[in-house]
């Protein structure tokens, strides 16, 4: 009688390490399935969207970080960090980076005109710090 129940018993491992291991290989498939088809967002970088001229580009940030400056969300004595600026995602949407000693900002806004020297042409979007976040963000 106990080597019917050895028998038995080897029977059932054997089930359980099947079980086991098909179980394993389930989950091994949905996590591979789930990384293949998350998403994919791009990821813009500062040196992206430079096909506008340099000069044009230090007008646009210059009259953005003085929007900036009107509101008092960045430091009178904040400086452009470049003379670049990156397209928004949406159309007539500019960000420009700016910095002090201690911190530096991305400046988002929206070209209302096309005379950067009206009062009104430059409607900021949101202004974030770095390693603190946003400071400002319209909605």
């Amino acid at each position: 009688m106990t080597e019917a129940n050895i028998a038995g018993l080897r029977r059932e491992w054997l089930a359980a390490r099947i079980f086991v291991v098909l179980g394993g290989l389930l989950l091994v498939a949905i996590i591979v399935l789930a990384v293949l088809s998350a998403p994919s967002v791009p990821v813009q970088t500062p040196t992206q969207n430079t096909a506008i001229a340099p000069a044009m580009a230090r007008r646009l940030c210059t009259a953005g970080l003085a929007s900036a400056q009107a509101f008092a969300l960045v430091p009178a004595y904040t400086k452009l960090a470049g003379d670049f600026v990156q397209l928004g995602a949406v159309k007539g949407r500019y960000i420009c980076f700016a910095q002090t000693d201690a911190a530096r900002y991305q400046i988002a806004f929206d070209l209302m005109c096309r005379d950067l020297n009206r009062p009104n042409c430059v409607r900021l979007f949101s202004v974030v710090q770095d390693g603190t976040g946003a400071i400002y963000q319209r909605h």
